[in-house]
């Protein structure tokens, strides 16, 4: 599944880097306020999605829980989610969307929890080797319930296949990921369901870098740039701690270790996260060079990175 995503660009950022990736987009954003770059988003919010209006692609701000355009009220369940199966089988929720309204939500990278045999889970993120962004294959619906406050609301749902082999060890279902030719095809809607679109939905094959973070990311509230950083990276972990104490570097990453340089502190609200982090990470990567790290987000207040573990009570508690 895809439950949680960081989206750090600035609006003018954002726009300016679906152009380098080749997804042209106009100028004006539908519904632009809405939208606020984090390093947490979350179900429910608004995120920022490209759909076709005509020969031109636009961004626009959507809310992610799909509200299908028969609602009158505001459904209990607003998936996040679109399962490729469903697709398939028919569903009325998604029948319509599928055929006329499939659209992109655009994200840095996504967060996924790997659950252990002792019921503990672990966060990782994943994110693209080549530094462009992530084009997540996505439906939208365009509804009037009366419970909601303005006349028409756009809402989003992502849609999710079977893992990729370099994924599967951390969950049984992924984003659909397209690069950007592909989701030219996907909003394309002379294209036809069965023949053109369908095949498409499958497990991504590119190369995708994917490693462990601190759990401070749990909390939906929670925002911090750390977040999209390896665990291991984060000043204050006690293997950075052993590195500098005995005058020597941390350990070197070996090829399936390739790690991101953190991120500038970003403007950012601040945060409720309280949970402890996790060191000793394990991290997975594809052959190719790292990226470049995540640009910090700019729409939010300021707030200072996380605090760092007490080093002085590591040693003396008993």
């Amino acid at each position: 599944m895809c439950g949680r995503f960081a989206c750090a660009l600035c609006p003018t950022e954002l726009q300016a880097k679906l152009h380098e990736d080749g997804l042209p987009v106009q100028e004006e954003w539908v519904d632009g306020d809405k939208f606020y770059s984090r390093y947490n988003v979350a179900p429910r919010s608004f995120v920022p999605v490209v759909r076709a209006m005509g020969n031109s692609y636009k961004l626009q701000a959507m809310k992610w829980g799909f509200v299908p355009s028969f609602a009158t009220k505001l459904p209990e369940n607003q998936p996040i989610n679109a399962r490729d199966d469903t697709l398939e089988a028919g569903s009325p929720m998604f029948d319509k969307a599928k055929l006329t309204q499939r659209c992109i939500v655009v994200a840095d990278g996504f967060y996924e929890w790997k659950k252990h045999d002792n019921g503990k889970k672990t966060p990782y993120f994943t994110k693209r080797k080549d530094g462009q962004l992530m084009l997540f294959g996505a439906l939208y619906a365009e509804a009037h319930p009366s419970d909601w406050p303005e006349p028409v609301l756009y809402s989003t749902t992502i849609v999710t296949t079977s893992p990729s082999k370099f994924f599967e060890f951390l969950h049984d279902r992924m984003p659909l990921i397209l690069d950007p030719k592909d989701a030219l095809r996907w909003l394309d809607h002379s294209q036809s369901w069965q023949k053109d679109i369908l095949p498409m939905i499958k497990p991504y094959q590119g190369d995708l870098l994917c490693y462990q973070v601190t759990d401070k990311v749990g909390p939906t509230k929670a925002n911090s740039p750390d977040f999209v950083v390896p665990v291991d990276q984060l000043k204050g972990s006690i293997s950075n701690f052993f590195g500098k104490s005995t005058g020597k570097p941390a350990p070197a990453a070996t090829k399936h270790d390739d790690a991101t340089s953190k991120p500038k502190p970003a403007n950012l609200p601040p945060s409720t996260a309280t949970s402890k982090e996790k060191t000793a990470p394990a991290k997975r990567t594809s052959p190719a060079s790292s990226p470049a790290s995540l640009p910090p987000a700019k729409k939010t207040k300021a707030n200072a990175p996380a605090g760092n573990a007490s080093i002085k009570s590591f040693f003396t508690k008993k």
